[in-house]
């Protein structure tokens, strides 16, 4: 059996085990923790992409898993999104219950849609799990028009401060080697395809067990010390103590698509983002 199929198989007999089951109710309830976390992972559209052009434009989500992700941005007045996983069982339930609109199986490393197929594709913390992430990362950049949105762990051995030694190599239960992605590695491929622009942010994402059962509220002693974690770690990574552990990505392919695009880019450097312009090829016209 391969990791494909151990990743399809996730996902079909999702609802045959106890504590997975337990959980998915709780996805779709935006007044706990868990939500807050996926939220702020979610800043891109949600907060600097979150304007009419984008609203109304063509998305198409990689690797949603149950779809809860379609669902925030949703109900965040993004409604034409097709969702995608390797794996569809969640996603049937996921649409019968109203959360996605219409779903498709699909590899990420082979999407068999056209070039320029959607304005804007996202992959949310599903890269990682990828045999050839990078082969995805190209898959979604052909087949989008404007944009890719890439949210990933952080690779803790490249951009600065690194770790030293060789790499001690992460496996999950579902037999994927984990990948983490850098900054430098998102640019490198805006500058080898010549796109338009390259943005990047890092944040910190602290997960406590059990955070999906609490309350996203101050007066919720769980919900303080979630939050008063996140803010210590990132002032810590800010100054350089640490390694931030996530990096939020935009590549722009096509700019001119966006009509408002220079506001755009004011609004990411406004929300401290690196904005990269990565179409310098001197040999290209």
């Amino acid at each position: 059996m391969n990791q494909n199929d151990l990743h399809v198989q996730h996902w079909e007999h999702f609802f045959s085990d106890e504590i997975r089951s337990k959980l998915y109710p709780t996805w779709w309830d935006n007044s706990t923790a868990n939500h807050w976390r996926h939220e702020r992972l979610l800043e891109a559209p949600l907060k600097v992409l979150c304007t009419e052009r984008y609203k109304s434009a063509s998305w198409l989500a990689i690797g949603d898993g149950s779809g809860h992700d379609t669902w925030i941005l949703r109900s965040n007045g993004f409604d034409k999104i097709l969702t995608t996983d390797i794996g569809v069982g969640t996603l049937d339930q996921s649409l019968k219950d109203g959360r996605i609109t219409r779903y498709e199986q699909a590899n990420a490393e082979q999407l068999q849609y056209s070039d320029n197929s959607f304005d804007v594709v996202i992959c949310k913390e599903a890269l990682h799990h990828m045999q050839r992430p990078y082969a995805a990362i190209y898959e979604m950049i052909r087949v989008a028009k404007i944009a890719v949105i890439i949210i990933e762990p952080q690779d803790q051995y490249i951009d600065l401060p690194c770790l030293g030694g060789p790499i001690q190599p992460t496996y999950e239960s579902v037999g994927n080697f984990v990948y983490g992605f850098s900054q430098i590695e998102m640019q490198k491929i805006g500058y080898g395809l010549n796109i338009g622009a390259v943005a990047t942010k890092n944040i910190i994402d602290i997960y406590l067990a059990g955070c999906e059962f609490q309350k996203a509220a101050m007066d919720n002693p769980f919900f303080v010390d979630m939050k008063v974690r996140t803010e210590t770690a990132e002032q810590a990574a800010r100054e350089g103590k640490i390694k931030w552990n996530y990096l939020l990505t935009i590549m722009f392919k096509n700019m001119e698509a966006d009509p408002q695009h220079k506001n755009t880019l004011n609004s990411l450097t406004e929300n401290f983002w690196t904005v990269v312009h990565t179409n310098s090829n001197p040999h290209l016209t």
